[in-house]
């Protein structure tokens, strides 16, 4: 918190720091090489920042895929926010904006390529069977991957495999108000994968989901000034997260239940079968064998959030933009299913088999009743991190505009995933035993999620009056500690590029955007993560892949398309097809000429804060 107070400060005193040397008369040639200094400098930073920070090991899965114009600058829109999504990025931009009623309408299509390999630590010390020989894990030496997303559907309550996201805003301001409204409708928190069935990567997550949709975002600004605008959002919104997990816990206890489970194999005696049956353990479990899998869908429809922004322009070259974001706190509940494999059945069995058996069981609390299947409710709470972003645009020329952002989300306030079940689940009973000290109904995954700091900078180069060309480069690292690392939903660090390109047609702002995500080659050693590989008994409640290293590599591409026009003109085409669909007999006596056109609100689509009109520093900005 301290840290998030000492940046305000900053930020707040920034622009009083610099008002004295405004206020000072200066020619025109000492402003020109100030503005050529700052914009030599901003650039040099832009630049060294890209040759020199290094690429950690992605920032979760916030701000992915939200707007257009965001994706082809990659981000990077802080100081100039895209438009009616200016709702998330920095609602002051609402203020840009023009005089009238606004629609946003666009499509997201993102594709991720996940792959990895998992490999045999040479210092590894297998398991070994009751005769003395060497198991073989048949994982060891696989590839695995997928390209299929997951996601769920709100208002179909269902789930499809493959990830798409529409978008939707209006806007309104009354000519010459100060004030702007607004509305949208996004997902600032998604992702989600499936693996086939067969997949190695299965035992850490066979398919997952975990998203936020803001269903409703009004949103408001206020135009201080010529050059200060300030903004605030509300969101309502839904969390939910779905996940399908097989499970096996190849560990020293469990090798030995298989061990002595072989081992004792035909030696049923009458005292044997009275007391402690044989084969012990019911044959038992081996190390690598199938424990079972766990499926839940977990939401929660009412996660509120806000947004606050400001803009400060003191120069028509140069912008400042500020963004806080609330963090967003979700109870979530659903249901879970349970579905345990034979071998896990026979050894419960077992443990209720005789009377003596039975009290053994009931004293230390195990399972003793076999099932296939474990079915209730389940919750979960869950928090998606406070964020502030801070950004720059500078504009050296003036068709060329400059945009750095730094970025600073709350990733440490999440210290682990504890999903709780409505009864005792034979699993986590056993657990126990292994050094799980989370109880027979919480299912506890440690996370303790790291703070991160990304950056990044955008190109906006006016080609035309009517083509605007962009390009814009962001270094995400990942919120998640080696010591966590697992595939269920961490990823590593990503690289994020965008390109596009906006277009001014016929009343209209219409934006294209390509965007690449891709990781370095990310390696997890073998024995280094307690939620996947650890070789120490009792590290964490899911190790499937001890004695495995892993190495991932992670691709997201997306294709987007938006548009931005007056709203007359959307209801003018609407009229005009029930119009054309309406049979002549119902139509009104009125003559087709005594119609109203519907009114133009483009004259000033955007940078409705300069009282001019003037399109941002394209025109006598020298």
């Amino acid at each position: 918190m301290t840290g998030i107070l000492k940046i305000t400060m900053f930020i707040a005193h920034l622009p009083l720091s610099v008002f004295p040397f405004f206020q000072k008369k200066v020619n025109s040639n000492k402003l020109n090489r100030f503005h050529t200094c700052l914009s030599l400098i901003f650039t040099v930073v832009v630049a060294f920042l890209f040759l020199s920070f290094p690429q950690a090991e992605a920032s979760f899965n916030e701000s992915i895929a939200i707007d257009t114009k965001a994706i082809s600058l990659a981000n990077n829109v802080t100081a100039d926010p895209p438009g009616i999504m200016s709702i998330h990025y920095n609602p002051a931009g609402l203020s840009l904006l023009g005089d009238g009623n606004y629609i946003m309408m666009g499509l997201i299509v993102p594709l991720m390529k996940k792959s990895g390999s998992f490999a045999t630590d040479p210092d590894h010390k297998p398991f070994h069977d009751f005769q003395g020989n060497a198991i073989d894990d048949p994982v060891a030496g696989k590839d695995g991957g997928t390209e299929k997303g997951r996601m769920y559907l709100p208002l179909m309550d269902k789930t499809i495999d493959f990830l798409v996201g529409p978008g939707f805003g209006l806007s309104h301001r009354t000519p010459g108000s100060r004030w702007t409204f607004a509305y949208s409708a996004y997902a600032p928190f998604a992702g989600g994968w499936v693996y086939d069935d067969d997949d190695p990567s299965r035992y850490g997550g066979k398919a997952l989901y975990l998203q936020h949709i803001i269903y409703a975002g009004p949103a408001v600004s206020y135009r201080v000034n010529n050059n200060i605008s300030l903004g605030a959002s509300f969101g309502l919104g839904q969390s939910a997260m779905g996940v399908d997990l097989d499970m096996r816990a190849p560990n020293e206890i469990v090798n030995v239940t298989k061990v002595l489970g072989d081992a004792t194999q035909g030696m049923s005696t009458p005292i044997f079968d009275l007391t402690i049956p044989m084969p012990l353990f019911g044959g038992g479990i081996g190390p690598y064998d199938s424990i079972g899998s766990l499926t839940f869908d977990i939401r929660d429809d009412f996660s509120p959030s806000f947004n606050l922004g400001a803009m400060w322009e003191p120069l028509d070259w140069l912008s400042f933009g500020l963004c806080y974001q609330s963090p967003i706190k979700s109870h979530m509940t659903g249901k879970f299913d349970f579905q345990y494999s034979d071998e896990w059945q026979r050894m419960v069995a077992w443990s209720g088999s005789t009377a003596l058996m039975q009290i053994i069981s009931m004293v230390f609390d195990l399972p003793y009743e076999a099932t296939s299947q474990q079915t209730g409710n389940v919750s979960a709470d869950l928090e998606f991190p406070q964020m502030i972003n801070l950004g720059m645009k500078v504009k050296p020329i003036k068709k060329l505009s400059i945009m750095g952002d730094l970025k600073w989300a709350n990733w440490s306030s999440v210290k682990e995933d504890n999903i709780q079940f409505d009864q005792k689940i034979q699993l986590l009973q056993l657990a126990k035993f292994m050094g799980y000290a989370g109880g027979a109904y919480n299912m506890k995954l440690a996370r303790d999620f790291s703070d991160t700091w990304n950056w990044g900078v955008g190109l906006e180069y006016q080609l035309l009056d009517w083509l605007a060309l962009r390009a814009g480069y962001e270094n995400r690292t990942t919120s998640t500690v080696e010591r966590y690392y697992d595939l269920m939903y961490a990823l590593p660090s990503l690289d994020y590029y965008g390109a596009g390109m906006g277009i001014k047609w016929n009343s209209m702002d219409i934006n294209f955007a390509l965007g690449y995500m891709t990781s370095k080659q990310h390696r997890v050693a073998a024995g280094t993560s307690i939620n996947m590989n650890s070789d120490q008994l009792g590290a964490g409640l899911n190790i499937p892949y001890r004695g495995l290293s892993y190495e991932e590599k992670v691709e997201i591409f997306m294709g987007s398309v938006s548009a931005t026009m007056p709203l007359e003109m959307v209801t003018g085409m609407v009229f005009s097809s029930i119009d054309k669909l309406t049979p002549a007999r119902f139509k009104s006596a009125k003559k087709s000429s005594e119609v109203k056109e519907p009114v133009d609100s483009s004259s000033a689509i955007i940078d409705n804060m300069r009282f001019d009109g003037k399109y941002y520093y394209t025109e006598d900005s020298e």
